[in-house]
């Protein structure tokens, strides 16, 4: 049922975005520095989609790695005090009082 839920919204969505494609289609000027280039609405509100969402994922990389790394460090410090836990587990008691 939930499979059948997520492809029903999917394909909302896929027919809603391409009705939305299509009735922007005015061309528009561009104009940037060195020149001015006539598009599309449509292909201009998509290229900034795009690229929006590759400058988010650029921006999460730096912090998603350095997340990644304090992970590991973590895991290999817990590995070393497990070890050493063992390592007292497994000496013999002596009680001298």
């Amino acid at each position: 049922m939930r499979n059948f839920l997520t492809i029903f919204l999917a394909l909302l969505l896929f027919i809603a975005s391409i009705l939305f494609f299509a009735q922007n289609d005015s061309p528009i000027a561009i104009n940037y520095l060195s020149g001015e280039l006539n598009w599309q609405l449509n292909w201009v509100m998509l290229a900034s989609l795009v690229i929006g969402f590759c400058i988010g994922v650029f921006s999460i990389l730096g912090h998603l790695l350095q997340a990644k790394r304090l992970v590991r460090q973590q895991k290999i410090k817990l590995q070393k005090q497990e070890k050493e836990l063992n390592n007292l587990r497994a000496l013999p008691v002596k009680d001298e009082y």
